[in-house]
């Protein structure tokens, strides 16, 4: 076969693998997340603009290689709610990839501009393993900030430091909580999660949802800190109800996005 046509047929080849595994994204996601091999690497921040909801998911330690938490981001569907609504990615540590510091900086500074413009706005922060620590840490340097709206977050298994300051604690102003939660831990992946120290049931958390590593999910597989997908979609067993669809009727039930 002749190199040209080798090498038509390989790049044609390399085109159709790469159509098959592009990411299904969720319709009307605003501002539309890249789906290219490195923009899944990237933080998308908040953008400062008018809007009546923030949507902010942070992945955790391994998330930018591993992307479990990003499908997540990519795959769940625009809060049923009144308004605009903008979504954001972050990473647990503002994408430094300094372990000295676990600082949240970037989320800070992004909800900061944004509320300055909007101190309506709702904000529904969703954090996997150091993004659900992240999240609190976060929120507890934003008590300066103007803010009349409501703050809803959902912690998926998260985990700290076991020296972090404040671990497990709610912060100041969040208006409802849910928590789910791998424990016991059956996948040898989770290993690195359960050195780091899992927060597993919170008692200042509104709803906890137990997801036994024990049983499994949908696909057969056992429910793991690594594949946070199934915590967030999956209803807990025993529970009839998924972290999604608990986080969805709180919404209803506070108003989200209803402000005028």
């Amino acid at each position: 076969m002749p190199l040209r046509k080798l090498l038509l047929l390989t790049g044609a080849g390399v085109l159709a693998l790469v159509s098959c595994t592009q990411p299904r994204v969720a319709e009307g996601i605003e501002p539309t997340p890249s789906t290219s091999f490195l923009g899944r690497r990237l933080q998308c921040p908040l953008p400062a603009e008018k809007a009546d909801v923030a949507f902010i998911f942070v992945g955790g330690f391994t998330e930018q290689v591993l992307l479990h938490f990003r499908q997540v981001y990519e795959k769940l569907p625009p809060l049923p709610c009144k308004g605009r609504q903008l979504r954001a990615f972050y990473a647990w540590d503002s994408g430094t990839g300094n372990l000295a510091f676990h600082s949240t900086w970037k989320l800070q500074r992004d909800l900061h501009a944004f509320l300055t413009l909007n101190p309506r706005a709702d904000v529904v922060l969703v954090g996997h393993s150091y993004g659900g620590s992240a999240i609190m840490d976060a929120l507890r340097h934003m008590k300066a900030t103007p803010h009349d709206g409501k703050v809803l977050v959902a912690t998926i298994d998260p985990v700290s430091r076991r020296k972090r300051s404040k671990p497990r604690e709610r912060a100041e102003g969040v208006d409802f909580w849910v928590n789910a939660y791998c424990d016991p831990y059956r996948n040898v992946r989770d290993v690195a999660a359960w050195t780091g120290g899992p927060w597993h049931f919170c008692p200042q958390a509104d709803v906890n949802l137990h997801y036994p590593g024990t049983e499994r999910d949908a696909a057969g597989d056992r429910f793991a800190h690594v594949y946070p997908e199934p915590m967030v979609v999956e209803p807990a067993p025993g529970a009839g109800k998924s972290t999604h669809e608990v986080l969805l009727e709180a919404c209803e039930r506070l108003g989200i996005g209803a402000a005028e």
